[in-house]
């Protein structure tokens, strides 16, 4: 699975910490401890950049930079939780609900670093209710959908219901980019694991048919035998889809190729 993360809140803030001063800068105390954490940051002494930082801060707490830097100190120092904190406090700064979407969106990036799904997945949830339209946020929902519905490792569970979740959020990317091969090639590995499923209980239901016969239970025969012919209507309906989606991406190669 190939999807580019987000992680924009530190662009420049190396650049920031050697910048010349301007004439909205900060004064007195908030300017001492900017222009100290600056040079702890250029120093990469993180710790001391973030310390810098948030003192400057208590006295001057209308710094959306200075927030992102902070924020940046404490990712390379190690400590998510404390940049979580930071950088969600430029949210009061964004002016409409793309850009704070966007904030949730980089630390959804930041935690996909260091393989933090949990707190990822979170935060891209967060970008989508503010931002539905944002097509990489939903990837990555569908992503995490599929791995827990046994998409990414056919020895796995399969998970009917955190297939279809992730299915219905490869549609949302496809009605976004109608022409992302990639939510159309994840799409028909969900919709073939749903196939799989289907088999698998229409085989658990024949066999109970069988067993039915020999039993001389006609009422559960007739139960089994109907819920292995929904299966087997089931199993049509995505063959149908997977046909579709193959057909697609044929279509969508040969038009690259052009």
């Amino acid at each position: 699975m190939n999807i580019r993360t987000k992680i924009l809140w530190f662009v420049g803030a190396l650049a920031l910490a050697g910048a010349p001063a301007c004439s909205d800068e900060p004064k007195g105390p908030a300017a001492t401890h900017l222009r100290a954490g600056d040079e702890a940051l250029a120093a990469g002494d993180f710790a001391k950049a973030a310390e810098e930082y948030g003192k400057s801060l208590e006295a001057d707490p209308k710094q959306e930079k200075v927030w992102e830097k902070k924020a940046y100190s404490y990712k390379q120092a190690g400590d998510l939780a404390k940049a979580e904190e930071a950088i969600l406090k430029t949210l009061d700064f964004k002016p409409d609900a793309a850009k704070k979407a966007e904030v949730y969106a980089n630390l959804a990036g930041v935690y996909m670093e260091k393989n933090d799904t949990a707190n990822a997945e979170k935060n891209y949830g967060e970008a989508i209710k503010l931002n539905p339209n944002d097509d990489q946020s939903l990837a990555w929902l569908a992503e995490f959908a599929a791995r827990r519905g046994g998409a990414r490792d056919m020895k796995a569970p399969i998970v009917a219901e955190q297939l279809k979740k992730a299915i219905e959020s490869y549609d949302k990317v496809i009605a976004l980019k109608p022409n992302d091969t990639a939510a159309y090639t994840n799409k028909r590995i969900a919709v073939g694991r749903l196939m799989e499923h289907e088999r698998l209980q229409k085989e658990a239901a024949a066999k109970e048919a069988e067993e039915a016969v020999t039993a001389k239970d006609k009422a559960k025969e007739d139960d089994a035998k109907a819920r292995a012919d929904k299966h087997q209507a089931q199993m049509d309906e995505y063959k149908k889809q997977l046909d579709e989606i193959g057909k697609k991406i044929g279509e969508l190669m040969k038009a690259a190729k052009k």
